[in-house]
């Protein structure tokens, strides 16, 4: 058994199905200041939240169109925006393409989906122009879109058991062959869960097993084996999970079997107890799950996510105020993406808005002292849905589905990282099964892939794979 533990955590979303839904998300944004001159919201530990209130209610949230999935017993959708609706704008998707580090880590390619039924993303969906070639450049958290581990989005453990963070100067150089291997499978099928490292095991929490399920189960790397824990209070998939000293939140989610019922309730796991506790709800008119998750500092930090429709919405958990905070909102629309913390900052990748086509090239930086967003690099490989987590301080992105090749059954295999010091993108093997709608966490600068789905839409698999660099001795 390991000595000592490095534990990371990250967060990632991914529905089991979307609908076709418009969006209107084009232009330029670069630099987005909070409103108001810099002013946020405070809610106190007390605030409660209607357990699905519409879209666009929260103060200065605008209602935007764009449904995240579709209700299972309508056989349609509507995914238009309200009347006198806010359109948001999107930063303009030229950029730098992919540096392939470790040789060809599939194509990046401008095809047009082939699958019937399905549009062609409108919104930006493909590589951006000049990313035949590109130079770019841990533990995480996760939710069936995001998660989280023992101390949040890229912060690594120190010798007190602390958060700390990486003091995001250079990526660490990379040492020993990336490597994908299979380990013990889940004791089910399993996707759109969550997935967090405590302890140095790794946690699933709800999801389609494949009927909605409270279960929650956690994987021992040491013993290669699972074991059940505490049940969730609750029948949900799509949570946002994150680990903060040592104790699991789940911050919203989706309720039952229902894709557009979003639940506010928070509650905190305590693995020594093996119990739930309820805390604050998130703010009325910001309950939602698939967001994007990372930590600092003891916080907790939401962006983007779905009700029912993709949000632009961004908020903050104290988790020693047991309070929330309405932080300004994203640039554009975003769900089913991963956030990380690095350097102070954190970094929002992937994703994507309105359906399971309408994936997103653009990444930003958030400041979380100057409540602003900076534009980066973008993703060379868009999708929703994928998993990841900080290795080598790099934000790892792993599958995801939106894939319009033939043959792909809507999966991406690819493997990117994003340098946050060099604001740049590589390429590393393709995943060997390929998959969405799952989470990730990282427990010794390894990135824990369990279960998620082989097929866009559904099709939940119990795989569970570990990505990780190995050495030559």
């Amino acid at each position: 058994m390991r000595a000592t533990r490095t534990t990371y955590v990250f967060a990632l979303l991914a529905w089991a199905c979307g609908t076709e839904g418009d969006a209107d998300n084009s232009g330029n944004l670069a630099e987005i200041s909070p409103p108001g001159g810099g002013t946020s919201t405070s809610v106190s530990p007390n605030a409660s939240a209607p357990s699905n209130a519409a879209a666009g209610q929260s103060s200065g949230v605008p209602s935007i169109g764009g449904v995240g999935a579709p209700d299972p017993s309508s056989t349609s959708a509507d995914n238009s925006a309200p009347e006198g609706a806010t359109s948001i704008t999107e930063p303009d998707t030229d950029g730098p393409g992919i540096a392939d580090a470790w040789g060809d880590a599939g194509s990046n390619s401008d095809t047009t989906l082939t699958n019937e039924g399905q549009d062609t993303p409108s919104n930006g969906g493909t590589a951006p122009s000049g990313s035949d070639g590109v130079t770019t450049g841990s533990e995480s958290n996760g939710a069936a879109g995001a998660t989280s581990g023992d101390t949040g989005n890229g912060e690594q453990e120190g010798e007190s058991g602390e958060p700390q963070d990486d003091e995001g100067s250079a990526a660490l150089e990379l040492v020993g062959t990336p490597a994908h291997e299979e380990r013990a499978t889940l004791p089910a099928v399993r996707q759109d869960h969550g997935a967090a490292a405590l302890n140095g095991e790794i946690y699933v929490l709800g999801g389609f097993t494949p009927q909605v399920t409270s279960s929650v189960q956690a994987y021992s790397p040491d013993t290669n084996t699972w074991r059940d824990v505490a049940d969730f209070p609750a029948e949900f998939h799509h949570p946002n999970v994150a680990v903060v000293n040592g104790v699991m939140y789940v911050t919203g989610f989706h309720l039952g079997s229902s894709l557009r019922v979003a639940d506010p309730r928070s509650f905190a796991y305590d693995p020594v107890a093996d119990e739930w506790t309820p805390r604050s709800p998130l703010p009325p008119g910001t309950e939602r799950g698939s967001a994007c998750v990372a930590t600092i500092d003891g916080k907790i930090y939401l962006f983007g996510g779905a009700s029912d429709r993709t949000l632009p919405d961004a908020s903050a958990y104290d988790t020693e105020l047991d309070s929330w905070e309405v932080l300004p909102l994203m640039p554009a629309l975003r769900e089913h993406c991963l956030a990380a913390a690095i350097g102070g900052k954190i970094y929002i990748v992937s994703g994507r808005s309105g359906s399971i086509e309408g994936v997103h090239v653009e990444s930003w930086m958030y400041d979380p002292e100057t409540q602003s967003y900076s534009e980066r690099a973008p993703i060379p490989t868009p999708r929703g849905g994928a998993a990841g987590g900080v290795v080598t301080g790099r934000l790892f992105v792993l599958g995801g589905e939106g894939n319009p090749e033939n043959g792909s059954m809507g999966i991406f295999p690819q493997v990117e990282a994003y340098d946050a010091a060099a604001d740049a993108w590589e390429s590393f093997p393709d995943m060997s099964i390929p998959r969405h709608g799952y989470a990730a966490a990282v427990v010794d600068e390894r990135i824990y892939l369990p279960g998620g789905a082989t097929r866009q839409g559904a099709g939940a698999v119990a795989d569970h794979s570990v990505f990780y660099f190995a050495s030559a001795d």
